[in-house]
């Protein structure tokens, strides 16, 4: 029988220093950022379509798609950000889905789905529970721009583009504080781990 964690938390919150900690205690983990870029890479339909609604200019010289450029265009719009996600949305959700069926026919012990917009996108309903990473405002600013070289204008707009904290750490079963120091952040994860099963006290 298979555990399915999903695993969500607000732009650069620290999900994925959380989904590889889960990864080495055992954990397979299906990652819609990675399938996010698997969609949109060079020749696949995912790509044409968002040539088709925003143009060649989201392109790099090499044909790939600029993310950061696509990024700010999108996120400065609500219009243009629920046009790339109408896009986006069905093909990421076809292949969480096809992944899901695959790691459960195999009986792994613990899956983990890592999806910024999992209450967004209806995947709580393919979960045993939801854990979110929660962090402070500030931080996630501060890891935006540092992460992404992005300004304090595209930073914020990325963050309020998405579900309210508050909201989000209502709906999750766990939530995790990720506002200290990381050793912190991942004895609150082992504890989980432990009290479910998945680890043993050292």
């Amino acid at each position: 029988m298979t555990y399915v964690l999903g695993l969500t938390g607000g732009i650069a919150a620290g999900k994925t220093t959380v989904s590889d900690y889960l990864k080495k205690a055992g954990a397979v983990v299906i990652d819609a950022d990675v399938i996010a870029r698997t969609v949109v890479c060079p020749g696949t339909p995912g790509l044409k379509q968002i040539v088709a609604v925003f143009g060649t200019e989201i392109l790099t010289s090499k044909g790939q798609l600029a993310r950061q450029k696509l990024g700010n265009l999108v996120f400065a719009d609500q219009h243009k950000l629920a046009s790339l996600n109408r896009i986006m949305g069905p093909l990421i959700h076809a292949e969480i889905y096809r992944q899901l069926k695959v790691y459960k026919e195999k009986k792994v012990k613990l899956l983990v789905l890592a999806i910024p917009l999992l209450f967004e996108g209806g995947y709580a309903k393919y979960c045993d529970s939801v854990m979110t990473i929660s962090s402070s405002k500030t931080l996630q600013l501060q890891r935006l721009m540092n992460r992404d070289g992005l300004t304090q204008q595209q930073a914020k707009e990325r963050l309020e583009a998405q579900m309210s904290e508050k909201e989000r750490n209502q709906r999750a079963d766990i939530v995790i504080d990720n506002t200290k120091e990381v050793e912190e952040t991942l004895s609150q994860v082992l504890k989980w781990l432990i009290t479910n099963g998945f680890a043993e006290k050292a």
